[in-house]
């Protein structure tokens, strides 16, 4: 195994021109997507209505990104979740800027940083902060952690190893992969050595600690995220075969790479042209595709080992893979990349990198801002991001209030338009998901006796008319408890909302009914 100096030397000053390149872009994607949007995406919804309850866990997912969202939702409104999107990437790109420098010449380290960009998932996916995006700084801090613990051997490195560990598995299972493919390089390379030493097991004890309380609340949900997760399987499967699904996978993947490898493509070609020429008589330097590190097996397994398992695993035992499971695997794909470039390329092909990242920023961001703005008008259809979540949410509070002097405490129907009135609601209340208790614990049978609740559902799909006599689905379970009553008065009514991006159109057909308590009830005039 090689081995490092303890004392690396200091880590060299990244250009200014990158900062300040780094930081506009960053601004551009955080304050500019709330302006040309009227809702968040699903998932963004979706976590920010589990976010506020605070659980150990939820019925798709662990804990940490609902928890981080709710708090940067509150802490800077609706540019929170873009925000958070891009502080993501930034600090994936951090790490890999810090893994570099242990794995190759600084000048390759920088080359492969920025090359990062250059793999899609780093843009137009980040404007939906969900569990994928929160890996992403994660994975690629363990990948920079392990290599570190390996050279310098000092524990505090093991102990942060298992820190982030456990934090990976609290954001989502699936870091399971990256951490079984650290293992098995720990396991089959000379490295292997370091577990005579107390230090991995130490990190392995604080990794299940962390964990520790999500195990505890998935025995006692009889494990409710892999029911959720077999049930979902088990309708894919229906739709493509799981063998076919995985080679789909790795397409999906290597599309991914294409933007990425264009920019080298194109510079590879620039930097043979300024080669070939140079004086006559000066001999060319010689051209070498070799990995420029002195850990290259370390750095293969960063760059591609989780996506090959994952195809692996998808061919050998028919697990339905999804292509965005993908999103956080290829944070070191540009350092694989720079530390294959030919060393006597490295000058010339620079600033053509540079430039050519440049411009794929510019352009997938003009892009990705006209498909926000217009995106509903050239499709003639809205995406989630379409929605009137605040005339929705408007909506919702003032019929509320009309009838209760008391907050609107909780709302019920599926997670998708009783998101959008919470997330809307001044009140902030909680959702019934779906109506179904085991899938929303906060939401109590005595909950909704003392507080009540407003029940909403669609009528109609968005394109067609609004149907006031359409007969409501069928009442969730907890809301029967609440039959009418003196003590617990029902009141229905239709809401019909216009489209931002086609006022022309049929509306926004929702359906509603309040269960307000009798010490909660405004005198209404007789």
């Amino acid at each position: 195994m090689p081995t490092a100096s303890p004392l690396l030397p200091a880590a060299p000053a990244i250009p200014k021109g990158i900062w300040v390149a780094a930081a506009l872009y960053l601004l551009v994607w955080s304050l500019l997507p709330p302006l040309l949007t009227a809702s968040f995406a699903l998932d963004v919804v979706e976590s920010l209505t589990w976010g506020r309850e605070w659980q150990w866990g939820y019925y798709k997912h662990p804990p940490l990104a609902p928890w981080v969202l709710h708090l940067f939702w509150r802490a800077f409104g609706s540019v929170g979740p873009y925000l958070l999107s891009q502080l993501c990437i930034a600090a994936t790109l951090w790490c890999v800027w810090r893994t570099g420098l242990r794995l190759m010449a600084p000048e390759r380290a920088l080359i492969g940083t920025v090359l990062t960009m250059g793999v899609v998932f780093y843009t137009r996916p980040a404007l939906e902060f969900n569990h994928n995006i929160a890996q992403m700084p994660l994975w690629a801090a363990l990948g920079w952690c392990l290599l570190a613990a390996l050279q310098d051997g000092r524990l505090r490195q093991w102990l942060l190893l298992g820190l982030l560990a456990g934090l990976g598995m609290l954001t989502k299972y699936s870091v399971a992969i990256l951490l079984a493919c650290l293992g098995l390089y720990l396991v089959l390379s000379p490295a292997r050595r370091v577990l005579r030493q107390i230090g991995p097991w130490l990190g392995l004890a604080l990794a299940l600690a962390v964990f520790a309380p999500h195990w505890v609340w998935l025995w006692q949900t009889d494990w409710l995220p892999m029911a959720y997760a077999s049930s979902r399987a088990s309708a894919d499967a229906a739709s493509q075969g799981p063998r076919l699904s995985a080679v789909v996978f790795l397409g999906t993947q290597a599309l991914n790479h294409l933007p990425l490898a264009l920019i080298v493509l194109v510079a590879v070609h620039g930097a043979r042209l300024a080669l070939r020429k140079a004086p006559a008589g000066m001999p060319l330097p010689p051209v070498r595709w070799r990995l420029h590190t002195g850990w290259p097996g370390y750095l293969l397994v960063l760059a591609l080992g989780s996506g090959l398992l994952v195809t692996l695993l998808g061919l050998l035992l028919g697990l339905r893979l999804r292509d965005m499971w993908g999103v956080p695997m290829w944070a070191f794909s540009g350092l694989l990349v720079a530390a294959c470039l030919p060393t006597a390329w490295l000058v010339p092909m620079r600033p053509r990198l540079l430039r050519g990242m440049a411009v794929w920023l510019v352009l997938v961001s003009l892009v990705c801002g006209a498909y926000l703005a217009c995106g509903a008008q050239w499709r003639q259809r809205a995406s989630r991001t379409d929605w009137p979540a605040a005339a929705l949410g408007a909506q919702a509070q003032a019929a509320w209030s009309a009838l209760s002097h008391c907050p609107l405490d909780t709302v019920a129907g599926d997670y998708w338009l009783a998101g959008m009135v919470v997330v809307a609601s001044p009140d902030r209340p909680s959702v019934l998901i779906d109506g179904e208790a085991r899938l929303s614990p906060w939401v109590t049978a005595q909950r909704l006796h003392n507080h009540g609740a407003l029940w909403i559902w669609q009528a109609a799909a968005p394109d067609q008319p609004p149907a006031p006599g359409a007969v409501p689905p069928p009442m969730p379970e907890l809301l029967a408890t609440l039959q009418p009553s003196p003590g617990m008065p029902w009141h229905e009514g239709v809401w019909s909302i216009a489209w931002r991006h086609s006022p022309a159109s049929a509306p926004l057909v929702v359906h509603w009914r309040a269960y307000v308590p009798a010490a909660c009830a405004r005198q209404r005039p007789s």
